[in-house]
């Protein structure tokens, strides 16, 4: 409420505010006081009319529905083109017939449906004991200087994030997933993995069944 109003106004006015909400019709009957009374314009303080400030107001609420409105189907058409991605992506573990085909699929179709810039599948047998100890216990998601010590370098981007996961099925290790990303806010110790680390199951069940083709 503005300070520089003494409390008598202030009363009056809201007794004036009070009468127009109790008498819907009074600016039916009386058009030409909406043309009449100024108000302070928002932005650049020049007086305008009701009537204006109501078609300002409007045009402001008009364009924040169809930002909303846009903001919808954006995400939708996003949602659509991941689920597609994602169709593809399964589509092509069920129909590859050896462990090569399957690592390329999985790892492609990782970069191509999540933007990633780098997937790798480092096979068991390249895992060091550390990584491994380490992967026991969680997945390791960070900076890329995480994996320094802990992956071979010629893996590595310079710089950016990481995310490392272990790939088992019915108690089998197939490797390591490992998703690198030249974006340093892309994989962080504070993101939810678990939707990762589904899509590590994934890739591992179908790692499993390719041995045996």
């Amino acid at each position: 409420m503005d300070t520089d109003i003494n409390q008598s106004q202030q009363d009056q006015e809201r007794l004036v505010a009070e009468w127009l909400l109790s008498t819907p019709g009074f600016f039916d009957r009386n058009p030409g006081l909406l043309a009449e009374i100024e108000l302070a314009h928002s932005h650049s303080g020049k007086a305008i009319s009701l009537q204006e400030k109501q078609m300002a107001l409007l045009r402001n609420q008009n364009r924040d529905l169809n930002q909303r409105l846009s903001e919808m189907l954006r995400f939708g058409t996003e949602n659509d083109r991941t689920q597609t991605l994602m169709v593809e992506w399964l589509e092509g573990l069920l129909v590859a017939k050896d462990r090569s085909t399957t690592t390329t699929n999985i790892t492609s179709g990782l970069n191509k449906l999540f933007d990633i810039g780098k997937v790798e599948i480092i096979a068991q047998e390249q895992v060091s004991d550390e990584l491994k100890a380490q992967l026991t216990q969680a997945p390791i998601c960070g900076s890329v200087v995480l994996a320094t010590h802990l992956v071979s370098s010629d893996l590595l981007l310079d710089e950016g994030s990481i995310v490392l996961v272990q790939l088992t099925h019915q108690n089998d290790s197939l490797g390591v997933l490992m998703m690198a990303s030249q974006d340093k806010d892309k994989f962080t110790p504070q993101m939810g993995l678990s939707y990762i680390q589904q899509l590590a199951q994934l890739a591992a069940a179908a790692l499993y069944r390719s041995q045996d083709q």
